[in-house]
């Protein structure tokens, strides 16, 4: 039989390997002579270490340990986390205690076949056997409960330095304080003088305190609530991943907007979710003190996003770019003013919006309107009057679209 102290100096000591709750089980099933799992709230099986039938015992947990009434209970982190639950599987004695381990509830179970007792002789000491059981469930718990305060503290501190150094960037860094800042930039998996981009990400603030992800304006190849940036991609945690520094800031009382740097490879695509209003993404940079300057651009393909959409710089249309651009009340006032000057009765506005996405075809546009053809050209006609040129000259034809982009954009309405 094991002391408590040698059980928590060697469950304490696997922590120091590259997979800590691997190496807890791998010692807990070692200890108590047997095997050992870790099964989360979906049955699904993450650790395993020993002969014990892992699918009956997911099976098991499912049935007896996240099931029933106090299922949810568990989930919450209440006392059914101090609760050891027992059953048996054919000729296993099985024992599971519930903890929490990255925000997710999860269960150690320990499985000792009938035939094996705490010293591994067959039919040997099952009292023994059933302490140590005890005894490893409620050390390996409480260690990982431990592990787990430190890592949310580590998880923290990593958060404040990403946002600070990422205000820094975003504020404007010498080409000098290059080379140092490359280097803090490696400790978040970033490679040194490799090709990066800038995010700006825009999201509804969630006015329940619930998570959300921001769009995002990406720079292509910077505190509102730091509630958001816990979660990323697949549920792991931002300040985990690599290749990518942020900052959050508030922006308006019911938008939240995230400012960041990634490597040219960053999946930015997978990294926004929910709740966001548009992104745009600046072209790939090397120099850091490129930084603002690159922003500024992804402020612009955020402008000109629509819902949801991720916008990347080197893929704007050059109308795109002058109507996105076009944000200032001076600007709207320009757009508003020369579209005022082209309404010309009702359906003016479809006439016109129709005949430019049929490629100036009066053919496509009178069947898309179904109108005849002259009706077409007469509602032209009044348009370009009001124009003073004809819809056939292309600089004509630009300043239309623009101000409809603006328009589209909401910067001209």
């Amino acid at each position: 039989m094991n002391s408590r102290e040698q059980v928590f100096e060697t469950l304490l000591a696997s922590l120091g390997a590259a997979d800590p709750l691997g190496s807890v089980i791998a010692q807990a099933a070692r200890i108590c002579r047997g095997s050992a799992l870790v099964v989360n709230e979906l049955g699904e099986t993450l650790r395993a270490v020993g002969a014990a039938p892992g699918h009956l015992v997911s099976e098991w947990v499912l049935a007896h340990v996240f099931a029933g009434p106090s299922a949810a209970a568990s989930q919450r982190g209440s006392a059914r986390e101090y609760e050891v639950r027992q059953g048996q599987i054919g000729r296993w004695s099985v024992s599971a205690r519930v903890v929490r381990i990255r925000q997710r509830v999860h269960t150690i179970v320990i499985a000792v076949h009938e035939d094996s007792g705490a010293d591994g002789r067959a039919g040997g000491e099952i009292r023994s056997a059933g302490e140590d059981v005890s005894l490893v469930l409620d050390t390996a718990v409480k260690i990982l409960r431990a592990f787990e305060g430190f890592e949310s503290f580590s998880m923290s501190t990593r958060r404040e330095e990403s946002a600070r150094l990422m205000r820094e960037l975003e504020a404007g860094v010498a080409p000098g304080r290059e080379p140092a800042k490359w280097r803090t930039l490696e400790n978040f998996g970033f490679e040194a003088y490799a090709p990066v981009r800038v995010v700006r990400a825009r999201s509804a603030a969630a006015s329940d305190g619930s998570a959300r992800k921001p769009t995002a304006a990406v720079s292509e190849p910077g505190s509102a609530s730091s509630r958001r940036t816990e979660f990323a991609a697949g549920g792991q945690p931002l300040t985990a991943m690599k290749g990518i520094v942020l900052s959050d800031s508030g922006v308006h009382s019911s938008l939240d907007e995230m400012t960041a740097l990634c490597a040219e490879d960053f999946a930015i695509e997978g990294f926004l979710t929910d709740g966001m209003i548009g992104a745009g993404v600046s072209e790939a940079f090397t120099a850091l003190s490129q930084v603002p300057e690159m922003l500024r651009s992804a402020d612009v393909a955020l402008a000109a996003a629509e819902p949801g959409a991720i916008v990347h710089v080197e893929q704007m249309r050059p109308v795109e770019w002058a109507a996105a651009r076009m944000s200032s009340r001076f600007d709207q006032k320009i757009a508003r003013r020369f579209l005022e000057r082209l309404a010309q009765g009702t359906d003016s506005w479809l006439t016109l919006t129709t005949y430019l996405d049929c490629a100036g075809s009066i053919a496509e546009a009178a069947r898309a309107l179904n109108v005849h053809e002259n009706t077409v050209r007469y509602r032209l006609g009044q348009i370009e009057n009001a124009l003073g040129a004809r819809l056939t000259d292309p600089r004509a034809v630009a300043d239309v679209v623009v101000a409809f982009e603006c328009r589209r954009m909401g910067n001209g309405a």
